[in-house]
């Protein structure tokens, strides 16, 4: 009955305070870039460039055609870039607002939410470049690409509940913030970013079927490399993740964001 009280509490404040939660987007959409001669476009070259530089890299690796590889990877590549920022920069998000937080009353769930907003953005400029150059590389263009933004949505949820916990369990444990960018980069290798889900036998082949991202991946990967739309199976397993997700990344934000204040 409680939890249910600060959950309507949450909402109302975080519709209350929106000018607030937006202004925080726009400041971390402006500042990142500010006084750089290029500007936001670095939003759009950041991606182009790390992405055209590993798939030139892997595709001589792999001994892949550079082109269909490209495709391959940038399919993979966006949705992992948006979940390790979001959830990486979103956790820290208290600790870089402390000054703001001692001073006045905000809700707190709007930091970590402005956060994973800004990156959302980010990352859908950033689709939008790559897609261009997907294109030009001789992706298919297909209409299930409809399914695209169905994929970003249910990543964003997943990513932000992961980003609640974090959010909250840094202030507490303050070194989680540097274990955090270890842990991501684990994960990324068992992460079928660039290589096929089936690609990697033996021990750790289960610890890729059991990692959740490999089946986001798949949401991104079927109408951007394949032309097709994910598989039902894999729909429901996303969609039950994000809402798993989602609840529990926010319950625990609920349960300790009373003291959140007292230990930063």
């Amino acid at each position: 009955m409680t939890m249910a009280l600060d959950a309507k509490k949450s909402c109302r404040e975080t519709i209350l305070y929106r000018d607030v939660l937006w202004q925080l987007v726009r400041q971390q959409l402006v500042l990142r870039y500010r006084r750089t001669i290029f500007g936001y476009l670095w939003t759009l070259m950041n991606p182009i460039f790390m992405m055209s530089v590993t798939a030139i890299v892997f595709a001589n690796l792999f001994k892949q055609d550079l082109k269909t590889f490209s495709i391959f990877l940038f399919s993979g590549m966006i949705p992992w870039n948006c979940y390790s920022a979001i959830v990486t920069q979103s956790g820290t998000s208290f600790i870089y607002n402390e000054g703001l937080i001692k001073k006045i009353y905000l809700p707190k769930i709007i930091f970590p939410l402005s956060t994973s907003i800004g990156i959302l953005i980010d990352s859908l400029l950033s689709f939008v470049a790559l897609f261009f150059i997907m294109l030009a590389l001789g992706s298919q263009l297909s209409w299930t690409l409809i399914f695209i933004p169905v994929a970003f949505a249910l990543l964003f949820l997943f990513s932000l509940g992961i980003a609640f916990i974090l959010s909250v369990s840094t202030v507490f444990f303050r070194d989680l913030q540097h274990v955090i960018g270890i842990v991501m980069q684990a994960w990324f290798f068992l992460t079928p970013v660039f290589y096929k889900n089936n690609a990697i036998a033996g021990k750790v082949a289960w610890l890729i079927k059991l990692n959740p991202l490999t089946y986001y991946v798949e949401l991104f990967r079927c109408p951007l490399y394949l032309a097709k739309f994910p598989g039902i199976d894999v729909i429901i397993y996303t969609s039950a993740m994000s809402m798993l997700s989602i609840a529990i990344g926010w319950a625990f934000f609920l349960y300790h964001e009373k003291k959140i204040v007292f230990r930063l």
